[in-house]
């Protein structure tokens, strides 16, 4: 038994191969999962050659599925090489295989250059660099950063408060007894 997952990046899902063993007296093996709402009507027989039966299926990324093989349609079996395993609602075990999230593919967009020809002898212009300066940088950073550090230290101060509220009315309630 095996499982063999390849990410498609164009649709954001894997093709999955699900493998089980062609032993001897086994003639038909079904799979069942989430993918199908475990329905062996609409379950799909996996493809027997000399050695396995297969089935390919696609599902989306970033998600998990519960599943098993039906053989013969009278004896459900996991996967051995499932990603990890669940109790079922029937109190047996299910494969599941897990599909994780891919980030989304990045597109490269080239950038429109206009053409220009220079005539010979004649240098081609070059595009100037524009020039930041650190101290505009500071500039704009400071004030978000003076906020933040203002908002936490009247956080800190209004804590410090009501800890002294608390200690001097402990205080007065233990003189009054």
């Amino acid at each position: 038994m095996s499982i063999t997952k390849k990410y498609q990046s164009t649709k954001n899902n894997f093709k999955v191969v699900f493998s089980h063993p062609a032993t001897e007296g086994v003639s038909t093996v079904q799979l069942l999962g989430d993918f199908n709402n475990w329905d062996s009507a609409n379950a799909p027989k996996l493809k027997k050659s000399k050695n396995e039966f297969t089935h390919t299926i696609e599902l989306p990324a970033g998600s998990a599925y519960e599943f098993k093989y039906l053989v013969d349609g009278t004896r459900w079996e996991n996967d051995h090489n499932a990603d990890k395993y669940v109790v079922s609602p029937f109190g047996t075990e299910n494969s599941v295989v897990v599909l994780e999230a891919t980030a989304a593919p990045v597109k490269k967009v080239a950038a429109k250059t206009a053409k220009t020809t220079t005539p010979k002898g004649e240098k081609a212009p070059v595009a100037k660099a524009v020039k930041v300066s650190e101290a505009k940088v500071e500039k704009k950073a400071k004030p978000a950063a003076k906020k933040t550090a203002t908002a936490a230290v009247k956080t800190e101060v209004k804590a410090e408060a009501k800890k002294a509220v608390k200690k001097t009315t402990t205080k007065t309630a233990a003189t009054k007894k």
